[in-house]
């Protein structure tokens, strides 16, 4: 299990996925396709392979906490 401290900003590490197309993005809140906002999903980065936004619990399998 993996903490992120609360003093970092995490909005730009953080993956948002469209409840409407399933569009997801990394540090972004709001949807280019449906122009409504994004659910967070999780802290995570881009797939070193595909480049798709992918959170960091999918990639290694484990939650991860992130202090209030």
């Amino acid at each position: 299990m993996w903490t992120v401290p609360k003093s970092q900003p995490r909005r730009e590490i953080t993956v948002y996925e469209c409840d409407t197309c399933g569009e997801r993005s990394l540090g972004e809140q709001r949807c280019e396709e449906c122009h409504t906002f994004m659910r967070r999903v999780g802290i995570g980065g881009h797939c070193p392979s595909c480049e798709e936004s992918i959170t960091i619990s999918e990639l290694i399998g484990t939650d991860l906490i992130v202090e209030p």
